[in-house]
């Protein structure tokens, strides 16, 4: 839709352009560095028209391609961000696994070693109580 509106506003002033040089039709002298030239008014009119957008275009078109080639250069940094930042956080992500692995064989050690001293401190409270081993337990509702 922006593009169609740039295209019917040049038409409109291209237009504008033919009508006023067209109105003015008489020769005039155009000077020259060295010589003086008659020429009809259209043709000084549009050719100056036509100079003008010549300049426009050329500038817009130098400010364009750097405007592009600046463009591509920060694509191609963007990209080498993420790759760098999908390799950082590819990184962290297995050093915090291995890190939570670490913590629980740690835990699972810690929780054997405590297993294995209540086992032994039940042991030995069996091996010096065996008399009531073969005890019943009280009935209390005899």
């Amino acid at each position: 839709m922006k593009k169609q509106w740039k295209v019917f506003l040049g038409f409109i002033l291209v237009l504008i352009i033919v009508i006023f040089a067209l109105s003015n039709s008489q020769e005039i002298p155009v000077n020259f560095l060295i010589n003086k030239i008659y020429l009809s008014l259209v043709l000084v009119i549009i050719g100056s028209a036509l100079i003008g957008a010549l300049i426009v275009l050329l500038t817009s078109g130098a400010t364009m391609f750097q405007q592009r080639k600046e463009i591509k250069q920060l694509k191609e940094q963007i990209q080498s961000y993420e790759t760098s930042n999908e390799q950082k956080l590819a990184e962290e992500k297995a050093a915090f696994q291995r890190e939570q692995e670490n913590e629980v064989a740690v835990l699972k050690a810690n929780y054997e070693s405590l297993l294995k001293e209540k086992d032994q401190a039940l042991a030995a409270l069996e091996n010096s109580q065996p008399e009531k081993k073969n005890q019943h337990p009280v009935d209390y509702y005899d």
